[in-house]
């Protein structure tokens, strides 16, 4: 197969009988406000898995009071996410498979040929994203701003339909087996994380001796414990406290020395660093105060995917406000343990969330409130070291099932662009 030098920086060498064309000499910019008829049009998102039908009522993210000012998106219509803020939960491209209405901050194109074959240019538009080359348009790759004119200039390499439609054959042939590959290892992920929750909640609430005498606890949740532990609420036996956050817009607070957790570094795991930092100025801005390893960090804020997520803190750092250090007193409660405990009790916190909104809060008082179990402090010492170990080897099973995922989902990509780039040739 000959080849040719293509123009593209990012792609090198393509077909000889391939030409390369601007995106805008297919496609056209459009922008369609709804306006009084926003009701008659179903709400779309652009998602990690193209294209989405989303509820009006969906309480995730910013919400309009009106849709009146959304924008029309049409079947077969490509759409674009104008700004990246390193926001892993979208994609930067979709091609719409329906009609609705979608932000208007989003750039759309439509076909100028009603019957032009979109598939291929969507391949390669993802192929685009996989390689973070929308990142190097307008803007400073992090936060990158395309524009309807970046778009429509993009350099296309366009081989005849007949070609094209091999191409996407051949790249949904393949990667549909690798979907099914991803799917299934994710399925084996959710079961050992299932597994380890169960083990958590049997082992800190029934201990490790199973012919110990039970009692009712007192707590609906729980049931029975063994006769020799306590229920004991949290403002007994342990200090809470939140934090804050500096002015973003005064660079001076941050990048220095002084950790600062939020709650996007809670994982039910230790916290031995943080992804953003303070300086004194910064730190000094805020309420709250250093936090000492040990300490458990809780999520009030965010609704039921992020309240009662936690972390162990095993360095000094400081919070931000939708954070609750609780320290408890390391004569009566096991940090380990303890923290065992509180992923326990994730699920639980709800019950006790408040507020106007569709995702309610828990505030520290809540926490300060909520009732832990109390074995002896050799019993909880067993229970800590016994769920270490477990909880180890299964923390290591889900990983290397992230790593499989990992490389299949490299393997996809690079398919993709192999295919869309002609350097892997359709038989």
């Amino acid at each position: 197969m000959k080849m040719k030098d293509s123009g593209i920086e990012w792609i090198g060498e393509i077909p000889e009988d391939w030409n390369v064309i601007r995106f805008k000499d297919k496609y056209r910019n459009v922008k369609e406000i709804a306006g009084e008829k926003s009701s008659e049009y179903e709400r779309l998102a652009l998602t990690l898995n193209g294209v989405i039908k989303r509820p009006k009522d969906d309480s995730e993210g910013l919400q309009p009071k009106e849709f009146d000012g959304y924008q029309i998106l049409r079947d077969n219509d490509f759409i674009f996410k104008m700004i990246d803020l390193q926001n892993i939960s979208t994609s930067r491209v979709g091609l719409s498979p329906y009609t609705g209405l979608v932000s208007p901050a989003y750039i759309r194109f439509s076909a100028k040929n009603k019957n032009e074959y979109t598939k291929y240019t969507y391949y390669y538009l993802m192929s685009m994203y996989y390689n973070c080359v929308f990142n190097s348009l307008g803007g400073d790759g992090v936060r990158s701003a395309l524009n309807a004119s970046d778009m429509g200039n993009l350099k296309i390499p366009m081989p005849k339909l007949e070609t094209q439609q091999k191409i996407v054959a051949a790249i949904e042939s393949k990667t549909t087996k690798i979907d099914a590959l991803v799917s299934n290892e994710e399925k084996q992920i959710e079961k050992l994380k299932a597994y380890k929750q169960a083990l958590i909640t049997e082992t800190v609430t029934k201990g490790l001796d199973k012919t110990a005498k039970m009692k009712d606890s007192g707590v609906e949740w729980i049931g029975e414990i063994p006769e020799g532990w306590e229920v004991i609420q949290v403002k007994l036996i342990a200090t809470t406290c939140s934090g804050g956050t500096p002015t973003s817009s005064d660079y001076a607070n941050y990048d220095g020395d002084i950790n600062w957790v939020c709650s996007y570094d809670l994982h039910e795991s230790e916290i031995t660093n943080t992804g953003k930092t303070l300086t004194e100025k910064g730190a000094n801005s805020i309420a709250g105060e250093l936090q000492s390893p040990n300490s458990i960090l809780i999520a009030m804020y965010g609704g039921a995917g992020t309240i009662g997520n936690s972390g162990l803190l095993k360095c000094y750092a400081r919070t931000n406000q939708a954070i609750c250090s609780v320290h408890f007193d390391e004569t009566m409660m096991n940090p380990k343990y303890a923290f065992y405990e509180t992923i326990f009790l994730r699920k639980f916190w709800m019950y006790f969330a408040v507020g106007t909104r569709k995702d309610p809060n828990i505030s520290q008082e809540t926490i300060r409130n909520m009732k832990y179990l109390v074995p002896s402090y050799r019993e909880q010492e067993t229970i800590a070291k016994y769920l270490d170990s477990k909880c180890t080897q299964i923390d290591k099973l889900i990983s290397l099932k992230e790593s499989k995922i990992e490389k299949l989902n490299t393997y996809k990509k690079s398919l993709i662009y192999e295919y869309v780039t002609g350097k892997k040739e359709i038989k």
